[in-house]
């Protein structure tokens, strides 16, 4: 957990301030940034310098195959346009999905927040994210505030909890999350090793 810091204070840095970093091979799709570099060389997202101070982050492990994952699309979507006090970023980690698969399938999304791909799944390994989706909503000092399942179902409608909406609402309205920790249903992030 003490290399979570760097990794979210380089995320804020990156994509509050509008610091560009290099980055090898870009991939930009309306809207939606999916990079081939780990989150910490990410440069140029729909984030810009002079935007509010947003209350917290919501970063989100996704796949573009993963039934859960697909299923959950909708909630995360309504999420990021319900709570737009909130920062929200998505993350593509798998290795067995392909940048050009993934970016269409982001892109049919029409999602208002950035995709970054995970090369080598560095990040997933740093979070300890497992799952796709698997949810984690930072504090603007980097604190964990939610880690866990987008629901408790597999598939969303048929959910009767829903984690990761309960915890905006929890933290918009000031108060301590019901549940920081839930389980994360899902498909594996497919990494190397």
């Amino acid at each position: 957990m003490r290399f979570l810091f760097p990794y979210f204070a380089m995320a804020c840095l990156v994509l509050s301030c509008g610091i560009s970093a290099p980055a090898r091979a870009s991939h930009v799709y309306e809207g939606v940034d999916l990079r081939s570099e780990n989150l910490t060389n990410a440069s140029a997202t729909t984030m810009r310098r002079d935007d509010p101070l947003k209350k917290a982050t919501v970063l989100v492990f996704l796949s573009s195959k993963c039934p859960c994952s697909i299923s959950h699309m909708g909630e995360i979507k309504s999420l990021a346009e319900t709570f737009q006090d909130f920062r929200f970023i998505g993350v593509n980690s798998n290795l067995d999905e392909t940048l050009e698969n993934a970016g269409a399938f982001f892109k049919a999304q029409s999602l208002k927040f950035p995709i970054l791909r995970d090369q080598n799944s560095r990040m997933a390994d740093e979070f300890k994210a497992l799952k796709t989706p698997h949810a984690f909503v930072f504090s603007n000092d980097g604190k964990i505030l939610f880690q866990g399942g987008v629901s408790n179902s597999s598939k969303f409608e048929r959910a009767d909890r829903k984690f990761l909406r309960e915890a905006l609402e929890d933290i918009a309205q000031k108060r301590a999350v019901r549940s920081p920790l839930a389980r994360a249903l899902g498909c594996a992030i497919q990494r190397n090793n």
